[in-house]
């Protein structure tokens, strides 16, 4: 008989327990854009040196003409769902097989994002030049169904999902507001809001508050509630949006002149580090900024510069299990240690060229070129 002791020690220490569900549903992460996953604890600088190949596969290719943007695969509980043959499909997250696969989508401009038990994914026509329409599909993540379909008459080259609401963002050159913003309940797709003549400014929401620009007259950008479309603040300095911290009290916001941090609420900065242009990992208490030959590290509530490490070319940082990844010029994967930057050691070689990683359910994925790979200890 096991003593109530042990089991307060196995509860305790984690040990024999299963690791968290699987959660990456969107580009990088969440809605926040983070790039950082706070519920992976499987792998870890203890346990990536185990790493080893699990599977590979090669999604089935496009249509020729009506290719799409390969993106990050999306993780969440047992399924790796990934764009392929001209649609999105769900594969097991333990073998590869495919389990389903919902083609038909002409080409496919956006996401997918993964929240809700849906699969959500825009498309337009890649046959006609004239065609602007684009159309939001809802399917279901475990069989594939549709569960609901709008269209609207701009293009959706951007989306982001927070609080129950979807956010589309597009481009009609036939139309007389030439760009908008559709928005739409995520358990049944009922319009709830439309902007014409604004875009949104980077597909990050920051606790339920997303940055729109507008595309006509003053290139003003403001911030709004996701659910009503009304503003909160505004100015005029035209920034972009590139990630928010995890607890949505800020963005990150880039301009000609660097990278700011603002309050979320009201739009005050918060502090800036000018120059810095590249992608950057946001995990509450650091900003990490693959910058040019460097990865540089700022304390997140005052910007101030804690480290700095030489990688060649950096990009697309990654935190999660108290590791950095950082992807190379040469497409090789860097780990490094969140606190101070120092290189940690792992026996995985990752060959080809990486273009994505993300690191959910205690799975490692990448991307090489069209290939996926997953790894785990």
């Amino acid at each position: 008989m096991v003593k109530v002791g042990v089991i307060a020690l196995i509860l305790a220490t984690g040990l024999g327990s299963a690791p968290a569900p699987a959660s990456w549903g969107q580009d990088g992460y969440g809605p926040g854009n983070t790039r950082y996953n706070p519920a992976e604890s499987v792998i870890n600088a203890g346990s990536v040196a185990r790493l080893r190949l699990r599977w590979t596969v090669e999604p089935a290719p496009d249509r020729p003409g009506c290719e799409s943007v390969q993106v990050a695969p999306r993780a969440v509980d047992d399924r790796v769902v990934l764009l392929e043959g001209g649609g999105v499909a769900a594969r097991s997250a333990t073998t590869g097989k495919r389990l389903w696969i919902n083609t038909g989508f002409g080409r496919v401009t956006a996401g997918p994002v993964v929240t809700g038990g849906l699969v959500l994914v825009a498309g337009t026509s890649c046959e006609s030049n004239s065609d602007y329409d684009g159309s939001l599909v809802a399917l279901d993540v475990r069989t594939g169904a549709q569960r609901w379909r709008r269209t609207g008459e701009w293009t959706i080259d951007a989306v982001v999902a927070d609080a129950g609401v979807i956010v589309t963002s597009g481009y009609c050159r036939t139309c007389e507001a030439g760009h908008g913003v559709n928005t739409y309940r995520l358990n049944d797709g009922t319009p709830l809001w439309t902007h014409r003549e604004e875009e949104l400014a980077g597909q990050v929401s920051a606790g339920g508050t997303i940055l729109l620009r507008r595309t006509a007259g003053d290139a003003e950008t403001w911030a709004g509630r996701i659910g009503t479309g009304t503003t909160i603040w505004g100015n005029d300095l035209g920034p972009v949006a590139v990630a928010a911290n995890p607890d949505g009290t800020q963005f990150y916001l880039r301009d000609s002149t660097g990278l700011c941090a603002r309050a979320a609420a009201d739009g005050r900065q918060l502090w800036q580090a000018p120059k810095e242009a590249g992608d950057l990992a946001a995990d509450g208490r650091r900003v990490y900024v693959a910058s040019a030959g460097r990865v540089n590290t700022y304390d997140a509530g005052t910007g101030r510069l804690l480290w700095t490490r030489a990688v060649d070319s950096p990009r697309e940082p990654v935190r999660a299990g108290g590791l950095l990844y950082v992807l190379s010029g040469k497409g090789n994967l860097v780990l490094l240690s969140p606190v101070d930057g120092r290189p940690v050691g792992s026996k995985v070689t990752f060959t080809g060229l990486t273009t994505h990683v993300v690191p959910a359910g205690g799975r490692l994925l990448t991307t090489h070129r069209r290939a996926v790979r997953s790894y785990a200890p």
